[in-house]
């Protein structure tokens, strides 16, 4: 970095510099258009019910009616909060369910993240990133325990984890998108002609269609809960 003739700051400074303007808001314009770009990220975790459910108080971190859980004002772990149904800012804290929903309804610079309301996995980052987290991942294995190809029986463990619906296609990266495929259905799969649909609410079934019109459906190896919001005011448990 070569300092202008007009510059005051030192090397050290310049770089502080630097750095801040990319971590804030990723304003480089006082570094030069090469360095340009860059954004921060922050990080949303919502129990996916707190999301699902509008019943919920904006402020009073009640996940789930008739199911009380402490104000999110009060201290205490983010994994703690997590657990109580209220969603948390990675490095902030608890933020209240309504301000979490209108953040995951759309918002540009935020990553969803949506988390299974018992055990913590998350269930979708939608489209703020293409590989699923660790989490994720061991799930979808977890939860076909094979190649989800038709007859195929290659272990899930050995397999890639597959976007059904393409990423390049508006496809999201979440649960009821995912699916193992050994690399050789993998590439049949893109390129061989063959249709794959994910069936909505099977738990991860996939629907074939080979070139010559036969329909196939794999179902998982095992069921993953589905968890939707209560429609008679009741606890959804």
């Amino acid at each position: 970095m070569k300092a202008r003739p007009d510059e005051e700051r030192t090397l050290d400074q310049l770089r502080a510099d630097a750095f801040g303007d990319l971590l804030v808001d990723g304003d480089t314009t006082s570094i030069g258009p090469e360095g340009r770009g860059i954004r921060a990220t922050v990080a949303v975790t919502v129990p996916v019910l707190s999301l699902l459910d509008g019943s919920s108080g904006g402020t009073s971190g009640v996940a789930h009616p008739g199911v009380a859980s402490p104000s999110v004002d009060s201290p205490r772990p983010a994994s703690r909060a997590t657990a109580d149904g209220v969603p948390v800012v990675e490095g902030l804290g608890p933020i209240p369910v309504d301000v979490a929903r209108d953040l995951c309804a759309g918002a540009d610079d935020w990553m969803r993240v949506l988390t299974h309301p018992e055990t913590g996995i998350v269930l979708s980052v939608g489209r703020t990133q293409y590989r699923p987290p660790p989490s994720m991942r061991r799930l979808i294995r977890w939860r076909s325990d094979r190649c989800m190809a038709p007859g195929c029986g290659v272990p899930a463990s050995r397999c890639e984890i597959d976007h059904t619906v393409a990423w390049q296609h508006g496809g999201h990266t979440g649960a009821q998108n995912l699916a193992p495929l050994c690399k050789g259905h993998h590439s049949i799969k893109h390129h061989g002609g063959w249709t794959v649909e994910q069936r909505a609410d099977s738990g991860g079934a996939l629907h074939w269609i080979s070139p010559s019109g036969r329909a196939y459906v794999v179902k998982p190896e095992r069921d993953v809960p589905t968890f939707r919001p209560s429609t008679d005011g009741s606890a959804p448990f």
